[in-house]
């Protein structure tokens, strides 16, 4: 298993729950949320006209195109037991990916620690040591 955390994404009136995917591999220009299309739409990121700039990069099967925008989306860590402040992050859509995944910097951002990366148990870094997490389920 990885690491999965329980987010609310919000842009403007929009907002979805999505599990992500916390992975400390992807090293963002900065605190960077990659998104799905069928995300993006549901937020109201528009992959035409001049909110996003256009990158070509290169994957396992070839060579695709990614959006980053300029505004970023308002993101929070949902759990039971406490209020977790919004974090401002920079959207990424990619064709390419069928999940969100949170850049280092996102993590950082967020305030994720990964405890165990192969058993999915994360905290928040002012409870390390005391509190320990477990993923969400992405499917």
């Amino acid at each position: 298993m990885t690491t999965w955390l329980r987010i609310v994404i919000r842009k403007g009136v929009n907002e979805v729950i999505a599990c992500a995917l916390a992975n400390t591999g992807f090293e963002g220009l900065g605190p960077d949320i990659l998104i799905p299309i069928s995300i993006a739409q549901r937020l109201g990121l528009h992959l035409s006209g001049s909110d996003a700039d256009v990158y070509a990069v290169r994957t396992a099967s070839g060579v695709a195109p990614i959006y980053r925008f300029k505004e970023g989306v308002d993101v929070r860590v949902l759990v039971d037991d406490r209020d977790v402040p919004i974090v401002r992050l920079v959207p990424i859509v990619s064709e390419s990916v069928d999940y969100v995944l949170l850049s280092d910097k996102a993590l950082t951002e967020l305030g994720i620690v990964i405890i165990d990366a192969s058993n999915g148990v994360w905290c928040f870094r002012d409870e390390l040591g005391r509190v320990f997490r477990n993923s969400c389920s992405p499917g």
